[in-house]
C-alpha cells in the first residue's frame, strides 16, 4: 500500500532530524563503544594519587558555588520582584552583568588584583593587619566565591522571570491565613518556582563542572582537569578518553534524574497580574542596597577596572590581531551551523508537532550543551583519529583530527541546543497565516519563505545566532585542546599569558571578550522587560 503523501514526507524529516541528531552524538557514542587502552600502571597511579583530590575538589566546588550561586540569586531576585528599595531599577538590570564575564577572566583579575604585591595587599600590610590574614583567592572558599559571583546571574534571571509570572497572590493568601514571611517564602513561593531554581541551579552545576581555566587558575584540581592533564600531561589519551566516559555518564544520570523531577513537577499557573511590591523600612532598605551594589562592585565594577588599568598605553598596537582573527573565524562558522541545523529541526518540530521521534531527536541534538567542553573535545578527537586510522593514509591526509573540522565540530556539538532554542523562539513567532497568505498570493514555497518568512524570522535568527557566537568565543578547554596549528583564539591568548603570570598581556583580550559578552546578555534583559 503506498504512502501518502503526509506520511511520506513525516518519515524523510524523522529521517533527517534523526540522522542530523546522531552525527551530533556520534562522537560521544562512539567515546562509549571505544574506550581504548590505557598503559599498563598508569591507572593504579591515577586512581590512588590524582582522582580522589580531583573527585573530593569537583564535589565541594559543586556545593559551594550552587549554595553561593542559589541564595544570591533567589535572594536578589526575590528582592528586585517583590520590594521597593533605593537604587532597585538600576540593580535589577546590573545584577545580571556578571554574566558577560568569563569565569576564567573573573578568576585572572581576582588571582593577580589580590596577589601579595598588589594594592589591596600592600594597603592591607600598610594599616598594619596582620599578611596571613589577607583574604587567599587560590583557595577552595576562594574558588567558590569566583565561581558564585560568575554564575548566580543564572539563577537570579530565570528566578526573577518565573516570580513575574507567578504574582504575589498565593504569597499574600498565605500571609492572611497567618504563616509568616519566611514560612510563606518556603511552603508557597519556593515549590511554586521549583522548575525555575532547579533548572537554573542545573546550568550552574554543569558550568561548574565544565569549567577548566577558572579552577586551573585558582588551584583547583577538579575532573576536568584531570581530564586536560591525562591527554596533555601524561600523554594518554585513552586515560582522557575513559575518565571523560566517567563523567560523560555521571552527566547522563543527573539529566534524566532532572528531567523525571521536572516532568514530576505540575507546572504553576500563571497570574494576570503582576506582583505587587512593598517598600522595604530604611534599615532594610539599605541593607538590600548595599549587599547588591557589593556583588556588583565585586563581579562588574572592580575586573572591568582592573582590567582597563592593566591594558597598555597604546591598545590598539597591542590588540591580537591573529587570535581575533581566529576566534571571529571559528565562531562565526560555529554559529552559521548551528542556526541552520537548528531552524531545519525547530521547523521539523512546528510542522509536525507532539511526533515522538522528532522530540527525541531535538534532545538528542542539544545533549551536548550539557557536556563539559573537555568531554568533547576528547570525544571528537578519538572519534575522528579512529576514522582516519580506519579509512587508510588518504583520509589520514586530510587531517580531520587536527584540523578545523574537529574544533567547529566540537563546538557545534557543545551549543547546538543554544541555536536550536533560539530558532524555536524565531519560528514561535511567525503565524501559519502569513504563509497562507502568501500561498493564496501565488507565491511558491521557496519565494514564500524568502519574501515573508525570512524577514520575520530575520530579528530572531540573528539574536540566536549571536548567543552562539559567544558563547563559542568564550569557550576555552575544547578550544584549546582542538584548536590547529597556528589558530589561537582570545581565549587562548588569556589563558597562555595568564598561565605565564603575564597579566598586562592577558588585559586586552580579556576585555574584548568582557565587551563581546556584554551584548547577548543586554539583548536578554532588553527583552525581559
Amino acid at each position: 500500500m503506498a504512502l501518502s503523501r503526509s506520511t511520506h514526507s513525516l518519515w524523510l524529516t524523522r529521517g533527517a532530524v534523526l540522522g542530523a541528531a546522531l552525527l551530533l552524538c556520534a562522537p560521544l557514542a562512539f567515546l562509549a563503544i571505544s574506550p581504548g587502552e590505557v598503559a599498563p600502571g598508569l591507572w593504579p597511579h591515577v586512581a590512588s594519587v590524582m582522582l580522589p583530590r580531583a573527585l573530593a575538589q569537583t564535589a565541594a566546588l559543586l556545593v559551594g558555588v550552587g549554595a553561593i550561586a542559589l541564595v544570591l540569586g533567589i535572594g536578589f531576585a526575590w528582592a528586585v520582584t517583590r520590594h521597593e528599595f533605593p537604587g532597585r531599577r538600576w540593580l535589577e538590570w546590573a545584577l545580571a552583568l556578571p554574566l558577560a564575564f568569563p569565569a576564567y577572566v573573573l578568576a585572572y583579575v581576582y588571582v593577580a588584583g589580590l596577589s601579595f604585591s598588589a594594592a589591596p595587599a600592600r594597603a592591607w600590610r600598610a594599616i598594619g593587619l596582620p599578611a596571613d590574614a589577607f583574604p587567599e583567592v587560590r583557595s577552595l572558599v576562594g574558588a567558590c566565591v569566583v565561581l558564585g559571583l560568575a554564575l548566580f546571574p543564572y539563577v537570579y534571571l530565570m528566578m526573577r522571570a518565573s516570580l513575574m509570572r507567578h504574582g504575589s497572590a498565593a504569597f499574600d493568601a498565605a500571609r492572611m491565613l497567618g504563616a509568616s514571611p519566611r514560612q510563606a517564602f518556603l511552603r508557597v513561593v519556593m515549590p511554586a518556582t521549583r522548575v525555575a531554581w532547579l533548572g537554573a541551579l542545573g546550568l550552574v552545576l554543569l558550568e561548574t563542572l565544565a569549567d577548566f581555566g577558572a579552577v586551573k587558575m585558582l588551584g583547583r584540581d577538579t575532573l576536568t582537569t584531570l581530564v586536560i592533564q591525562s591527554w596533555t600531561g601524561l600523554k594518554s589519551l585513552a586515560l582522557a578518553t575513559q575518565l571523560a566516559l566517567a563523567m560523560l555518564g555521571g552527566v547522563l544520570v543527573v539529566l534524566l534524574l532532572a528531567r523525571r523531577w521536572q516532568r514530576a513537577t505540575p507546572p504553576a499557573a500563571p497570574e494576570l497580574r503582576a506582583p505587587q511590591r512593598t517598600r522595604l523600612s530604611p534599615v532594610s532598605g539599605l541593607a538590600v542596597t548595599g549587599a547588591a551594589t557589593l556583588v556588583v562592585l565585586l563581579g562588574v565594577v572592580w575586573p572591568i577596572a582592573q582590567l582597563i588599568a592593566w591594558m597598555p598605553s597604546t591598545p590598539w598596537a597591542a590588540v591580537p590581531w591573529s587570535a581575533l582573527r581566529g576566534t571571529v573565524a571559528i565562531a562565526a562558522m560555529t554559529a552559521a551551523v548551528a542556526v541552520v541545523l537548528g531552524v531545519g529541526i525547530a521547523a521539523a518540530r512546528r510542522r509536525f508537532p507532539g511526533d515522538r521521534w522528532l522530540g527525541a531527536g531535538s534532545f538528542l541534538a542539544g545533549l551536548g550543551y550539557a557536556v563539559p567542553g573537555a568531554v568533547m573535545a576528547v570525544a571528537v578527537f578519538w572519534c575522528l583519529l579512529s576514522l582516519e586510522r580506519a579509512l587508510g593514509a588518504h583520509v589520514a591526509a586530510i587531517g580531520l583530527s587536527t584540523g578545523l573540522f574537529a574544533l567547529v565540530l566540537a563546538l557545534v556539538m557543545r551549543f547546538q541546543r543554544v541555536g536550536l532554542s533560539g530558532a524555536a523562539s524565531a519560528l514561535a513567532v511567525m503565524r501559519p497565516s502569513l504563509m497562507d497568505s502568501a500561498a493564496l498570493l501565488g507565491h511558491r514555497r521557496p519565494s514564500r519563505w524568502w519574501r515573508v518568512g525570512l524577514p520575520v524570522l530575520r530579528p530572531g535568527l540573528f539574536a540566536a545566532a549571536l548567543l552562539v557566537f559567544v558563547e563559542a568565543m568564550k569557550e576555552l578547554p575544547a578550544t584549546l585542546m582542538l584548536r590547529p596549528f597556528g589558530w589561537d583564539t582570545l581565549a587562548v591568548e588569556v589563558y597562555n599569558a595568564t598561565s605565564e603570570g603575564l597579566w598586562s598581556q592577558a588585559a586586552l583580550p580579556a576585555l574584548l571578550l568582557v565587551v563581546v559578552g556584554l551584548i547577548p546578555v543586554l539583548l536578554l534583559l532588553r527583552d525581559r522587560r
